[in-house]
């Protein structure tokens, strides 16, 4: 988890960290913010961030899927 916040933090503001456990598999979610302009270049930083973060976890644990969701009118919805 702290390879996760800190890869991160380097680039974001991260509000909220979780590591729970899905059918038997550990989970990280984080939750961060990103700098406002256009729609696709936020889409695409955070795409970037996430791609990095994931890089600093594979050097201490194997890692599944990488999902990256947007709150868009209350609902989170896939970049």
């Amino acid at each position: 988890m702290a390879s996760a916040v800190e890869a991160l933090e380097t680039r974001h503001h991260v509000e909220s960290d979780q590591l729970g456990i899905v059918g038997g598999v550990p989970q990280i979610v984080l939750r961060f913010l990103v700098e406002a302009r256009d729609y696709q270049g936020e889409n695409s930083e955070a795409r970037l961030s996430a791609e990095m973060m994931r890089d600093a976890v594979e050097r201490v644990a194997m890692t599944a899927s990488l999902s990256v969701l947007r709150r868009s009118r209350g609902k989170w919805m896939p970049v």
